[in-house]
């Protein structure tokens, strides 16, 4: 059974890259009908954060990554400390004259290689590698040799990270051989860069997926901008989890490193925008903003609301423009051809209701969309929207449209 595992620290941020590295996991665990499993390597004790961790799990279920087991590096310490005893005893480790303990690298061969599931055959000189530190002074195993010690307990058989991992993984084949350990199949997917091309990094203030998500940005669609940075998912423009399941294809995963285009996250996120149900659209309207358009019909417009916004967060701002001039009882200065044309407006809509096709009986009695298009935004919402009129008279609802079209009649037009 294939089974594999995304191991975070919980020393700082959960970046875009993790949150590829992560998807990547468990979708070759489910398209391979294995098991994917979540470790949060918190053995230091020093750098590890509670908030960190929380945000990883936040981010897991928000992502709806469903792991099949949860675990924690920190619970194995005594086995990777028993582990460490071994290869001391059997001399393949050492304390150095600096204090950690190193494991001694044989040089036989001019290369040291391994087949990679994305790369191919990694071969990397021999001399690019010295003995190295395999735990600190007091004992404690670092990440090279208690992230495998892990995924041998754990039966991992298949790992994919960053290639930025390839050295790691050469001096965590060495240990696996030492140790006999069963063998692990590593895959390396290219990493991120920035639109110049340069390496994305935790440092950048741009690769926080949290950031990305107060921001306005659907999880939709960052997870179907993500998963597209090195993977084409068979040309498929828009994936649900269970379509980019079906559609993984680890060998189409390219070599070069993929670009972080801003523009085109905020083109999907525009598109997972509109696709938002008047359900989930409600649920991102701020309480005040609720309360204020309650006397209005909302559902009608809301899909025209969003082809406005790139974000989630400017849907208030969007809603707000829409009722805010009329709800003031702001009003414009109109010249004569305009009060005679609200006047032609309100003759013919005094006696309709809500129900009634108020556009249809207006073009019926001479006055098409055409003819009082313009008076009506003007007296309304007072901005070029792009909302069509009838669904501003829906908006509104008849009754206030009277009242509005009275307000002009009345000659308290002035400027404003």
């Amino acid at each position: 059974m294939i089974i594999t595992r995304f191991a975070p620290s919980p020393t700082g941020n959960f970046h875009m890259g993790s949150l590829r590295t992560a998807i990547y996991n468990f979708l070759y665990a489910k398209k391979n009908k294995g098991k994917f499993l979540l470790r949060i390597e918190d053995t230091d004790k020093e750098r590890s954060n509670q908030i960190y961790e929380d945000e990883i799990l936040k981010i897991f279920d928000i992502f709806n990554l469903q792991y099949d087991k949860l675990l924690y590096q920190s619970k194995n310490l005594s086995v990777h400390q028993e582990y460490l005893e071994k290869l001391i005893s059997t001399d393949l480790a050492y304390q150095s004259d600096d204090g950690p303990y190193k494991f001694r690298v044989k040089k036989d061969n001019d290369f040291f290689k391994y087949d990679d599931l994305i790369l191919g055959e990694v071969k990397i000189p021999s001399n690019t590698i010295e003995d190295f530190s395999i735990a600190r002074s007091d004992k404690t195993p670092t990440f090279i040799l208690s992230n495998l010690i892990d995924d041998d307990f754990e039966n991992v058989t298949n790992v994919i990270r960053g290639n930025d991992h390839t050295i790691n993984t050469v001096k965590q084949k060495m240990l696996s051989n030492a140790l006999n350990f069963k063998e692990i199949h590593y895959a390396h997917i290219p990493l991120i860069h920035d639109i110049e091309g340069k390496k994305l990094s935790k440092r950048d203030n741009i690769t926080n997926v949290e950031d990305y998500l107060n921001d306005g940005y659907l999880a939709a669609s960052i997870f179907n901008f993500i998963i597209k940075l090195g993977n084409n998912f068979n040309d498929i423009e828009y994936l649900n989890i269970d379509e980019a399941v079906k559609n993984f294809n680890l060998s189409k995963t390219v070599l070069s490193p993929a670009k972080f285009d801003i523009e085109k996250l905020n083109f999907i996120n525009q598109y997972y925008l509109k696709e938002l149900s008047f359900s989930d659209f409600n649920k991102y309207l701020e309480k005040d903003v609720k309360d204020q358009v309650s006397s209005f019909k909302l559902e009608p417009v809301y899909k025209d609301i969003l082809e406005r916004c790139h974000k989630y967060t400017e849907i208030n701002l969007e809603v707000v423009k829409l009722y805010d001039f009329f709800k003031k009882n702001s009003v414009l200065e109109i010249d004569k051809n305009e009060k005679d044309l609200i006047k032609k407006i309100h003759t013919i809509i005094n006696n309709l209701h809500d129900n009634d096709n108020t556009v249809s009986i207006l073009e019926k009695n001479g006055l098409p969309l055409k003819k009082i298009g313009k008076i009506i935004r003007k007296i309304t919402v007072n901005f070029e929207s792009k909302i069509p009129i009838e669904k501003i008279f829906i908006f509104f609802g008849i009754e206030n449209i009277k009242e509005r079209l009275l307000l002009y009649l009345n000659d308290w037009g002035k400027k404003i």
